[in-house]
């Protein structure tokens, strides 16, 4: 019993000790590209992390193969992110500009626009997990996470569950967000998002 609460203890503190380390590193990469340019580069580094303590490498080093992947990856992840980011920007717009109408057509349009931006920012969210797990074109890069929100209702409301309690933990103790605010929601999308790839190759899909 007590070597089994011994093992448990150790892992624990294993994988706080890894959580500290690997968000450090994540906020040190974000103003390495002086935060405009390095969220994206770093936050992808983020998820490709996570994603390779999932497959069991959560006793190999963190730094070296995280910075690599951020050097590998900057400009390319920025291109994507800032796609994204500007549709992001003109569903706001549209959605500011539709208030200012009046009738009928604003319930209509503003549905619409709701719609879309809630499948944006799923798809915002599956694009880092999507990005690290598949080599594909820029192209494939921004379409498929939008039809991985379509047709992934269930891993949304997961998501959703997962990010909503680690929001909730983070807001009742603030002292984490130096320590877990990034790697916790990215481990939890990542672990969601891997279940669903595995879902599409046992079935034959295709992501």
């Amino acid at each position: 019993m007590f070597n089994r609460l011994g093992s448990l203890f150790t892992e624990a503190s294993l994988w706080i000790w890894k959580t500290m380390q690997l968000n450090v590193i994540w906020f040190m990469h974000i103003l390495l590209g002086g935060v405009v340019l390095g969220f994206f580069p770093a936050t992808t580094a983020l998820f490709a992390t996570t994603r390779r303590w999932l497959k069991g490498g959560l006793e190999e080093p963190i730094y070296d193969g995280y910075h690599r992947y951020y050097k590998a990856h900057f400009w390319k992840t920025n291109a994507i992110g800032w796609i994204y980011t500007s549709i992001g920007v003109f569903l706001a717009l549209d959605l500011y500009l539709v208030t200012q109408l009046k009738g009928i057509v604003v319930l209509f349009s503003t549905a619409i626009i709701l719609f879309l931006s809630i499948l944006y920012v799923f798809s915002f969210l599956y694009v880092f997990p999507y990005y690290v797990h598949f080599e594909q074109s820029l192209k494939h890069y921004l379409i498929q996470p939008f039809i991985l929100t379509l047709i992934s209702f269930k891993q949304n409301l997961v998501i959703t569950i997962g990010l909503t309690m680690v929001g909730y933990l983070i807001y009742q103790m603030p002292g984490l967000i130096p320590f877990a605010l990034g790697v916790m929601p990215a481990y939890w999308i990542m672990k969601v998002s891997m279940n669903r790839y595995n879902q599409f190759a046992a079935t034959g899909g295709k992501a």
